[in-house]
């Protein structure tokens, strides 16, 4: 049977790339709500995997590298919404001192910017001290799939077979909007990392501004 569905802190996840990028985000403490809002663009509608509410940004998980019309979905989904829209990609693996194979797509009107995932060590080791540094390492390795499912997982693979597309929307939206509720409730302190991300976006959007 092929995996479908992927459980991460009670979410079900479309894919096992999200949930490492969920675990990256934990490590590091940033907050996340999972597709918490579908957008209408010029290509459909659109539904970003993750939004981090201190930062403002939405972050959509890819396996390669975003082709054309990708990245103006996520164009358009940051002017409709009035926040940026990040894209990251790539097979990562551990790559001492860093993680290396991650791709960063920063998308705005201005097109995409990217960066990698190696770039980011330096910065991560001396500025959340190595504890955090070694769990977002750990977070971020690539682990063998075990092949074995829970009876849980069994269960909602052969619910997902029965349902439509949109009935399979419903599902996992059932799933996450009310998870996503309790964390929006829990008004927790804005962490070093999401600090960083909120001064780094502002540049970018500054940046947007001026063109």
């Amino acid at each position: 049977m092929k995996q479908t569905i992927f459980e991460k802190d009670g979410y079900k996840m479309r894919s096992h790339s999200e949930t490492r990028w969920a675990g990256m985000m934990n490590a590091l403490r940033i907050d996340w709500h999972y597709e918490p809002r579908l957008v209408k663009t010029r290509h459909g509608y659109y539904l970003p995997d993750f939004y981090l509410p201190r930062a403002e940004v939405f972050v959509e998980v890819k396996g390669p590298r975003p082709s054309q019309v990708e990245i103006e979905k996520a164009v358009d989904a940051g002017l409709v919404t009035g926040r940026l829209v990040v894209i990251v990609c790539g097979d990562m693996n551990m790559c001492y001192p860093g993680i290396a194979g991650g791709e960063i797509f920063v998308c705005s009107k201005r097109g995409a910017i990217r960066y990698s995932t190696f770039e980011f060590h330096k910065i991560i080791l001396a500025g959340l001290g190595e504890e955090t540094y070694r769990r977002y390492l750990l977070a971020g390795n690539k682990h063998r799939q075990s092949g074995l499912f829970s009876v849980a997982e069994l269960m909602d693979e052969v619910l997902m077979d029965y349902m439509d597309r949109t009935g399979k929307e419903r599902y996992l939206s059932s799933v996450a909007k009310p998870l996503n509720t309790e964390k929006a409730a829990r008004h927790a302190q804005t962490s070093p990392a999401e600090w960083a991300l909120i001064k780094f976006f502002e540049v970018v959007r500054s940046k947007e501004a001026a063109a």
